[in-house]
């Protein structure tokens, strides 16, 4: 007679045997679908017809969701026209399509953003990892340096693809389902990335607090005789130079009555230079929100601003170089100075939101009065700029909380119009030129038709 050892012994085996049969007949079901995951995007990947027209793609996505541009911008990669996403189970796939041929603008398919989410994601990472070195070749590096959103990709891989590129990583972002990623760009993509350092560039030498074109050139005009002003405009301002701001500033305005006028020009920007460096940061009275400094003679107004918790100075020198002597060399570079500020020095948007009006009425003077010359180009830029924030303001969507579009809409169009040929005119005279990258970043999409949602000359202070 089988002993009750033996028998419990028997059962457990067939338990087990039962057991294993199960766990097999689901690894058998589950495996199909995890290979199909990372095939399906590895499949979509290589099927991508590149710079395939956004009409022509659509008509063979038609579940597909797609919006078109609402901003803001600022990179080639978030300068697109549309943007289009399909999830099939948990899959997800985003389409994005550029326009950035100026003389042939159409919107192209330069961008797939594909991902997977669930508990399966680390056999899809592998499976496309391996699959991405088979077809590329093994990966050039593993990190995303200037990646917009980057901060969340870990395992980073990345391939060039022919003249395009291929990141695959996993993106672990906080409230949101970690997932695996492959993100693909197209050679015409990457070209346009390649041109933010450009415009980058024509940024930092317009507006950068230090160290801009127009520091350098007063630097080696003033430096010897001011050295002072050397030390502010060469690095960050910082808190410790503030006993060397105000004596710079009393040097340079005594040293002004005894200058020639063109001189004198120059020394008041100087001036006014050193005194916007340093804001004061003491707490303003809530009765008296403005205070002046007489230095030399002149007067400095400064006005409190709540939001950003200092006293701003309201550029005062700045707007006597531009009244007394317009007519000088550093007149123009007052104007430009002006321009760049939407022709309000507060800091607050005093003078209203509309500051593309005075730019373009000012801009426009300028130009007439200037058919050549070295400032002449980035007159061109601004006042090109200025007339596609207002066509872009009349396109403003229902979601825009500081905008009315129907405010600006009579007169929209010819400002587009107006915008294309200025910017045509930068691209044209100096091809190669800093302000012609971002002219040229503009155009196909102004001449299609497609909001920008340009608003450097929209001022908002909330």
């Amino acid at each position: 007679m089988e002993s009750e050892r033996s028998a419990y012994f028997r059962m457990s085996e067939r338990g087990s045997l039962r057991f294993s049969r199960q766990v097999l007949a689901f690894i058998l079901a589950v495996l199909p679908f995890l290979f199909a995951s990372n095939q399906n995007i590895f499949d979509r990947l290589q099927e991508q017809k590149w710079e395939a027209v956004y009409d022509d793609w659509r008509k063979s996505h038609p579940a597909a969701k797609c919006r078109s541009f609402d901003g803001p911008g600022g990179l080639a990669d978030e300068e697109w026209c549309y943007r289009c996403i399909e999830i099939n189970g948990s899959e997800s796939y985003e389409t994005s399509f550029y326009a950035f041929d100026p003389d042939k603008p159409v919107c192209r398919l330069e961008q797939l953003r594909a991902w997977q989410t669930g508990p399966s994601i680390a056999e899809v990472q592998r499976g496309l990892e391996s699959q991405l070195i088979a077809l590329y070749g093994p990966s050039d590096s593993n990190n995303a340096v200037g990646e917009w959103s980057s901060g969340f990709w870990q395992d980073i891989l990345h391939f060039r693809a022919k003249q395009g590129e291929v990141y695959l990583y996993r993106r672990v972002e906080r409230s949101q389902p970690e997932a695996v990623e492959v993100r693909a760009r197209s050679a015409n993509l990457v070209a346009a990335r390649a041109e933010d350092t450009k415009i980058n560039e024509l940024d930092s030498a317009q507006r950068a607090p230090v160290g801009t074109p127009f520091d350098r050139r007063l630097m080696q005009d003033l430096g010897k005789e001011f050295p002072g002003f050397t030390t502010l405009l060469s690095e960050e301002p910082e808190e410790a130079r503030r006993p060397l701001q105000r004596q710079t500033i009393e040097q340079l305005l005594a040293a002004i009555h005894a200058a020639p006028a063109g001189r004198k020009a120059e020394m008041l920007l100087a001036a006014d230079r050193v005194a916007g460096l340093l804001p004061d940061l003491q707490r303003g009275d809530p009765n008296i929100y403005q205070r002046v400094q007489t230095i030399a003679g002149f007067q400095l107004n400064y006005r409190y601003s709540e939001l950003g918790g200092q006293w701003a100075y309201q550029h005062d020198l700045l707007k006597q170089v531009w009244r007394d002597y317009r007519n000088f060399e550093w007149g123009d570079a007052a104007f430009l100075l002006l321009e760049r500020t939407g022709w309000d020095t507060s800091g607050m948007c005093e003078s209203g939101s509309d500051q593309f009006r005075e730019v373009i009425a000012h801009g426009e003077e300028f130009l007439a009065n200037h058919p050549s010359g070295s400032l002449r180009l980035e007159a061109l830029l601004a006042v090109g700029a200025a007339y596609e924030t207002w066509w872009s303001l009349s396109r403003a969507g229902p979601n825009n909380d500081y905008v009315q579009p129907e405010n600006y809409r009579e007169g929209a169009e010819a400002a587009r119009q107006k915008a294309i040929r200025l910017y045509e005119q930068v691209t044209t005279s100096a091809p190669v030129s800093l302000e012609a990258a971002s002219a040229r970043r503009e155009l196909p999409r102004l001449k299609l038709g497609l909001d920008t949602v340009q608003r450097l000359y929209f001022c908002v202070y909330d």
